[in-house]
């Protein structure tokens, strides 16, 4: 498997809260995928639990790295567009 990669940003007004992040980790799970988000100057996070999501405190406007590992780019890039979907508000 390979490892994409794709930048989101949050633009939800409230941030990163459980709604969203709930939304992620079902997709996670769904897919069975690896994914981990990566924020510059801190340890990556694996995105398959809401409350390690939340701890990020991501707030509105900030922008991070999503990492899939998936066979193709198009699943990875449509798993990070749904990502960034959840992140709209």
């Amino acid at each position: 498997m390979a490892v994409f990669t794709g930048e989101v940003e949050v633009l939800d007004p409230i941030g990163m809260h459980a709604r969203p992040a709930g939304q992620i980790v079902k997709l996670v799970k769904e897919t069975g995928y690896d994914v981990v988000f990566i924020r510059d100057g801190e340890e990556p996070t694996k995105a398959n639990s809401a409350l390690r999501l939340m701890a990020m405190k991501v707030k509105t406007g900030e922008k991070f790295v999503v990492s899939v590992e998936v066979d193709d780019e198009a699943t990875a890039m449509g798993v990070i567009a749904q990502i960034q979907e959840f992140l709209k508000g």
